[in-house]
């Protein structure tokens, strides 16, 4: 690849002789490690160790493949196990090896620029999280938490790797990858679920499942083949199950309008360049039908019929109750929260507190005090870090980023590149209103997913771009 990021004609050759020497290796190592096993009775140490060595060596004969193991790690941490460091030191680690990885690249094939478009947003936040950082430090917050919510908030930063790694033809790999981590998510999830049969939130039900489902919903809609088309209804039932069973009323509400604008842009898409086919994607309404009849019958024969309609009825129906009941709980806990950050915000309003600030809040029930920095819900949050400046920044970084999306899907004639801009939106809608009930883009889980879609596409906006030019 050039300076401009085109691909050279001995880039497809340098890429079969590195598989080809890669499969060797394997060949070659395979029957070491199993001996060494064998003799040792290492076999949890041996296992981690060919792991690592066999990731990092997909890694260095296919980049794009890093990103992937990247946004799987990020979305496996677990924040409720006293690991966390240990596991965010694993993510960090991975990310400090892809970086070299592609440091080395770029000395040989070159870098390829981020698009113009991309830049406004990306510099207008970054100078709300410095002044942040500033903040938190006049205000005389810990150092390590800075630099902790610093990290957390720069996740829109993360889309400029697969900026250098992907292009218009790797979309089929990227779709596949995010499909493959979905489905080991749904799988995960429903595995606990049916072992303790209770409610389990946390790193067993992420935002993952749902933000692929809208995805899939997208290309369901707007691929012209329908092998293609029936292979993302398939995938979307255990998602749709592993959704419904996280029993979280924000990831529904989210789902549900991430599905919404995707069917609502692919239908105005295709009305601009499929219009032949436009009335026979109605059929795709009653085969989402039997995706939700499907979801359901998984979703009985895991958790059991009687309990499934009792618990989303509990769920739904405690929805805005303030009771002492068990379902109800969170709502008051929720607003005691509200309110101890509304009035931490007003304090400083515009510039906020810093990263690193935290609320005193008191359980509403024991009444014991407690210091808390985060809020259920990111744009109090935000407010509360970074103030009236912070919402306006990141404002302008989601309307930046929609506005370019929603340019491709107007102008894009290649169904896929169009199909992953109106996900991307759709996607983002999704997480928008999940924020409203949590503060999803400052976990690893949701963001490291989110940043890599956002990547994606702004990848095939270069490679637009070359094109064109």
């Amino acid at each position: 690849m050039n300076d401009s990021g085109a691909a050279t004609p001995a880039e497809p050759a340098a890429n079969r002789w590195r598989s080809a020497l890669l499969l060797v290796a394997a060949a070659a190592l395979a029957p070491a490690v199993l001996v060494l096993g064998l003799a040792t009775d290492a076999w949890p140490l041996m296992a981690l160790a060919a792991s690592v060595v066999a990731l990092c060596a997909w890694s260095l004969v296919d980049i794009r493949s890093a990103f992937l193991v990247a946004v799987f790690l990020g979305t496996f941490v677990d924040y409720n196990t006293g690991r966390l460091a240990l596991e965010m030191g694993v993510v960090i680690a991975w990310l400090a090896w892809t970086t070299l990885v592609l440091v080395w690249r770029g000395v040989f094939v070159g870098w390829v620029r981020p698009p113009a478009e991309m830049a406004p947003g990306l510099v207008i936040w970054l100078g709300a999280c410095a002044l942040g950082v500033l903040v938190g430090v006049l205000h005389g917050n810990r150092p390590q938490i800075i630099g902790i919510e610093l990290a957390a908030a720069l996740w829109p930063f993360l889309g400029l790797g697969p900026l250098q790694a992907y292009d218009r033809k790797s979309l089929a790999f990227a779709g596949a990858g995010l499909i493959g981590i979905g489905l080991i998510h749904t799988a995960f999830g429903l595995t606990m679920l049916g072992i303790y049969q209770r409610r389990l939130g946390g790193v067993y039900f992420t935002t993952v499942t749902g933000i692929v489902l809208v995805g899939l919903w997208t290309v369901t809609l707007l691929a012209p083949s329908r092998r293609v088309r029936i292979v993302c209804l398939l995938a979307m039932v255990p998602m749709l199950a592993h959704l419904v069973l996280s029993f979280t009323r924000g990831y529904w509400l989210g789902c549900l309008a991430g599905l919404a604008v995707a069917t609502a842009l692919s239908w105005q898409s295709l009305t601009k360049f499929d219009r032949p086919v436009r009335s026979r994607r109605l059929l795709m309404i009653p085969a989402l039908g039997a995706v939700v009849v499907a979801t359901l019958a998984v979703s009985a024969l895991v958790f059991g019929g009687d309990k499934l309609l009792a618990a989303i009825g509990g769920r739904f129906g405690s929805s805005f109750s303030t009771e002492a009941t068990g379902e109800a709980l969170s709502n008051v806990i929720r607003i005691a929260e509200y309110d101890r950050a509304v009035a931490a915000a007003l304090r400083s309003p515009v510039v906020g507190s810093g990263f690193g600030s935290s609320f005193l809040m008191r359980d509403p029930f024991l009444g014991t005090p407690q210091q808390q920095g985060f809020v259920h819900n990111y744009y109090l949050l935000i407010w509360f870090k970074l103030g009236i400046v912070g919402l306006l920044a990141f404002g302008v970084l989601v309307w930046q980023f929609v506005r370019a999306a929603l340019r491709a899907a107007g102008d894009e004639s290649n169904w896929f590149p169009r199909a992953w801009a109106i996900a991307t939106i759709a996607v983002t809608c999704q997480v928008l209103v999940i924020l409203a009930t949590n503060y999803s883009l400052a976990d690893v889980n949701t963001a490291f997913v989110f940043a890599f879609a956002w990547g994606v596409f702004w990848a095939t906006r270069a490679g637009a771009g070359r094109a064109a030019g």
